[in-house]
């Protein structure tokens, strides 16, 4: 589970050494000037002064991220390009960037902006962006704000993420760059083949009519990512025998122990090849009216959709708990007997599209004494997910096996090889179609005004603004299968879908052991022509309760409103000022009443007043001080105040209630930061370190309350199972060091062009978890966040080379699987790390080759649990992957 401490070590150590020796050269007279004697600012190099100048600039505490010279960011999607900022951490998807964590919280309770409008989102649950949606291309440079002004939105707990497109007024007058790259990941040897990977992307702007007052930006973008990914999970469940080998039960919800021997057996054995054939496109365009009156106009609409057509071999040995177990030890076991064992073969193909569009509207006028700005947006989201199993299973003795646990993995053998691979003996179980939708439209207006104080001079002025967003998003889920009769004759074998001249060999596959592997194209055919030809052998399950539980529609409305005060001084300024906030949900869904389904609906609410204060002073010539309070919220999934799937059961003169919960509050937070920055080098280095502290209440969790529901007209009382807001306050303690240099000053000339940037967040929570039976248990980590995460980067600008070696950390940390019946089972993800290259000649002004290498150390993912975190849980391989390509700019 550890990764090699050594590695670590010495990285961080060379970090060190270098912020030691560059403080000393920056207090050396005359290093500055050394470097007044650089002509080109390029690459990684020109992207960090980018973001020096703009923490320096911004009142807030704010990390950015920024094109380079070219216009782009050097990453394939957002998500990577913000992994380099502290107290930013990514949830990947087969070893590619999702879901964004910023400071402490999960990417629900983040705030992401388009041009400082809203998007809407193809989550079908949550509020999460998905990151790998969204193109590197489509930024020209990324604000992360970690403290709060009134003017920003106040759902952000973790912090607010604004995406900023291009202005061809930031650009020469005509511009065209267009970039590509192509190559291959190193996991390219599967069932289906695999082709290319690569990226292409292209940008044009310019500016024409009377003194260039019309700009216009276009931009485009395709992905393609081809690859397999092998994984191995022991299941959630571990089964404890005595010394006597019988079952010995489960664990209490939080006692710390194991029952019987205390050796545990992993549930099952759950091997995977997932074959990912992802694709990305999309594009947008931006019309900018500028006039020397002050008005300022814009439109600029986007669209993008990602695609991953995904074929997911499964192999399956498990056992249900019962029976005997033979010759165990902590780490290994003979179970020969007992209920549940169990093998299944089964192809699952999945087709995932999400996509994102938004048109929007604004103006930025000089009007009324005062900066009049006005914003019209509309964005949408749809998310379509269909998907099919073919599944079959042998039960009984030929399934019996012994374990042994080899470093994070467990190597399963069959007892008796014979049996387990005769594949007539595996009996058909299902073949299923599941279709799931989700659309959101996404409605907003927002206007501001602002001016100087009358009678205070330039240095006061005020702001005030309005604006309302509508969300409107409907969820539906489809299921159908076919069930097998007695006497169903399409068993493994005679369904001939194997395809045994390939040896796919998952993580902790023992000597000579292969995934079971089913061709894809013959499953869909054979089981047509079977099904014709034998109906009378199946049966069609409409699975009535699946399409009735999940579906839900929801409309939310947010009314908001704001003033500020602000100052700006020689040494310091000041930002105070409030926010209000009503939300109102009216939700629709479906409900089941003694087993017969009805539409239900519910309506909800909650308002907010949002305080908040920036001040930063410049104690001496380049050293400020910032400090900053403010309150913020972290709104609720959907799916936990729309009506999903409520069921409401009378057995004799009990009455049971499970639904949603509309009344259930956000997440509250009082936010706490404090941060020093040093500016050196002439503004070319950056040393940072920022406190903070976060109080959050209304956590919520599962749990059962009496109360009076209508049932056929009736008035009874019932034990209600939803969702609450848990009495107890999370706290939340973090430190972020961020470090920003070029080492010209402290190195000779021959060496000139480096530049290291290194930033560490560390964090301390109390993050307590209500169980099922009352208890409460204290987690090792926020969800989804680490309690250490790092990155450190070297990169080099000089004459026709740019090249940057990034290394990425995060430590163990929660991830979303939370279990109330015992904390054991709590899901935690292991230790992640990542090495990185890219490199880049200029041939020629407008021509330049490039390389990249991402994951050079073949690193993938870990899961475990335990009351140690000492059981291997999960383990997927995703290796490297290898680029070269070209960038043409004009």
């Amino acid at each position: 589970m550890t990764k090699p401490f050594k590695r670590r070590t010495v990285l961080l150590a060379s970090a060190a050494l270098l912020a030691a020796a560059d403080v000393a050269a920056a207090q050396t007279p005359g290093a500055v000037a050394a470097d007044v004697q650089e002509l080109v600012v390029t690459g990684a190099r020109l992207q960090n002064r980018k973001a020096v100048a703009e923490r320096r600039e911004t009142l807030q505490v704010t990390d950015t991220v920024t094109s380079d010279e070219v216009g782009r960011l050097p990453d394939f999607n957002i998500g990577e390009a913000l992994l380099r900022l502290p107290g930013v951490a990514v949830q990947n998807d087969q070893g590619e960037a999702r879901f964004v964590t910023v400071r402490a919280l999960n990417a629900n309770y983040n705030y992401t902006l388009v041009d400082g409008v809203s998007i809407a989102v193809p989550d079908r649950n949550g509020r999460r962006v998905f990151m790998d949606v969204m193109p590197a291309s489509l930024a020209d440079q990324i604000n992360v704000y970690k403290t709060f002004t009134p003017d920003l939105e106040g759902g952000a707990i973790g912090g607010v993420i604004d995406i900023r497109t291009a202005s061809a007024f930031d650009r020469p007058r005509h511009s065209f760059s267009v970039s590509a790259e192509i190559g291959r990941y190193e996991n390219d040897e599967g069932f289906e083949g695999s082709g290319p990977s690569g990226t292409a992307d292209f940008t044009y702007s310019t500016t024409y009519g009377d003194a260039d007052q019309w700009g216009l930006v276009l931009f485009g973008n395709y992905y393609k990512r081809d690859s397999y990914a092998p994984q191995a999970e022991y299941g959630s469940t571990r089964r404890f025998y005595t010394d006597a080998g019988v079952p010995a039960g489960q664990p209490g919800a939080n006692t710390g122990v194991y029952p019987g021997n205390g050796f545990a057996v992993p549930g099952e054995r759950r091997w995977y090849v997932y074959h990912n054939d992802r694709t990305r496109y999309g594009g947008g365009a931006k019309l900018e009216y500028s006039s020397a009156a002050g008005h300022d106009l814009f439109l600029r609409g986007f669209w993008n959709t990602a695609t991953d057509n995904e074929a997911r071999q499964t192999d399956l040995l498990t056992h249900g708990g019962g029976g005997v177990i033979a010759d165990q030890t902590a780490t290994s076991g003979d179970l020969r007997g007992g209920s549940g064992l169990s093998v299944q073969e089964n192809l699952g193909q999945f087709d995932f599209e999400r996509t994102v569009w938004a048109l929007t509207g604004g103006g930025d006028h000089r009007a009324l004494g005062g900066d009049l700005s006005w914003r019209l947006n509309y964005s949408g989201s749809h998310f379509e997910n269909p998907e099919n199993w073919a599944e079959w299973r042998q039960n009984g003795a030929g399934a019996a096996f012994t374990y042994q646990q080899v470093g994070d993995h467990y190597v399963f053998t069959p007892v008796n090889p014979a049996a387990f691979n005769d594949y007539s003996a595996y009996a058909p179980y299902r073949r299923q179609f599941d279709d799931r939708e989700l659309n959101e439209d996404l409605y907003e207006a927002k206007i501001d005004f602002g001016r100087e104080l009358p009678g205070l001079g330039a240095d006061w002025r005020y702001e005030v603004g309005a604006g309302v967003r509508r969300i409107e998003r409907d969820f539906d889920e489809n299921r159908d299968r076919y069930l097998p009769n007695a006497g169903a004759t399409y068993d493994l074998a005679a369904a001939d879908v194997l395809r045994q001249d390939l040896c796919l060999r998952p993580p902790g596959a023992g000597a000579g052991q292969c995934i079971v592997v089913i061709d894809p194209a013959r499953a869909s055919a054979n089981f047509a022509a079977h099904l014709a030809a034998n109906p009378s052998q199946w049966r069609l399950d409409t699975m009535e309760t699946n399409d009735n539980n999940l579906d839900y529609s929801l409309q939310e409305t947010v009314w908001s409103g704001y003033g500020l005060l602000a100052y700006a001084g020689a040494r310091w300024d000041l930002i105070l000022g409030v926010r209000y906030e009503d939300t109102e949900t009216e939700g629709r869904g479906r409900r089941q009443v003694n087993g017969v389904w009805t539409d239900t609906q519910n309506s909800g609410g909650y308002d907010d007043l949002l305080p908040s204060v920036n001040l930063s002073y410049e104690l001496v010539d380049d050293v400020k001080l910032r400090a900053a309070y403010s309150k913020s919220i972290g709104r609720v999934p959907f799916d936990a105040i729309a009506p999903v799937g409520e069921s409401l059961r009378e057995d004799g003169t009990n009455v049971t209630l499970s639904r949603s919960n509309p009344d259930l509050l956000p997440r509250r937070s009082d936010n706490f930061d404090l941060a020093l920055d040093w500016y050196f080098g002439g503004g070319r280095g950056l040393l940072s370190a920022s406190l903070f502290y976060k109080k959050v209440e209304n956590e919520f969790f599962t749990a059962a309350s009496l109360a009076t529901v209508d049932l056929d007209g009736r008035q009874v009382e019932a034990t209600v199972t939803q969702p609450m807001n848990a009495e107890d306050a999370v706290d939340i303690y973090g430190l972020e060091v961020n470090l920003i240099r070029e080492l010209d000053p402290i190195l000779p000339d021959a060496l000139r062009g480096f530049t290291v940037s290194a930033n560490l967040t560390l964090l301390d929570t109390n993050f307590k978890q209500p169980m099922g039976d009352g208890s409460v248990v204290e987690l090792k980590t926020m969800i989804g966040q680490p309690e250490t995460a790092y990155n450190l980067a070297l990169s080099y600008d000089r004459g026709p080379v740019s090249a940057r070696l990034a290394y990425n950390y995060m430590g163990e940390r929660m991830s979303e699987r939370v279990n109330t019946s015992s904390a054991y089972r709590n899901r935690y993800d292991g230790e992640e790390e990542a090495l990185d290259f890219k490199i880049r000649y200029a041939v020629t002004d407008q021509w330049s080759a490039h390389v990249t290498a991402s994951n050079l150390t073949g690193e993938g993912r870990t899961e475990w649990i335990g009351w140690d975190q000492e059981l291997p849980m999960v383990a997927a391989d995703y290796g490297a992957a290898y680029y070269v390509g070209f960038t043409y700019r004009h």
